[in-house]
């Protein structure tokens, strides 16, 4: 990545190969959620980390809320990603809202804090 700011979300750190998507949700991942949002994460040959941002249909069925709730999901970690950065290796994550109504930018900040505090501590144990 060529002069891409700490605090970006550049191409090359979301997640769209079915084949991996297939592979995390498969089988061999984790899952830790910090109610309303739900993380699910393996360990990857890639380098960097890697996310995906999901809100289900089934919660939301105007996509104005849905694309609201991913572009807070998106901001939340853009702005804390670096509490993965000293991992070694790469990582690929799911975000996925499990919850029917619309928080607060700042508790959904929080919560994501939480999710990316803990994911750290998950993978770096496993290492």
């Amino acid at each position: 990545m060529a002069n891409v700011g700490t605090h970006s979300l550049a191409k090359e750190e979301r997640l769209c190969s079915r084949k991996v998507l297939e592979e995390l949700f498969g089988g061999g991942h984790q899952s830790i959620s910090a109610y309303p949002i739900r993380a699910v994460f393996m360990r990857s040959e890639k380098e960097g980390v890697r996310v995906l941002v999901s809100v289900s249909k089934r919660y939301f069925k105007r996509a104005v809320w849905r694309n609201r709730i991913k572009r807070q999901l998106r901001e939340a970690y853009r702005l804390q990603k670096e509490l993965l950065q000293p991992l070694e290796g790469g990582l690929d994550i799911a975000f996925i809202w499990t919850s029917d109504e619309v928080l607060p930018t700042e508790k959904v900040f929080q919560k994501m804090q939480n999710i990316l505090q803990r994911i750290h501590e998950n993978v770096a144990s496993d290492t």
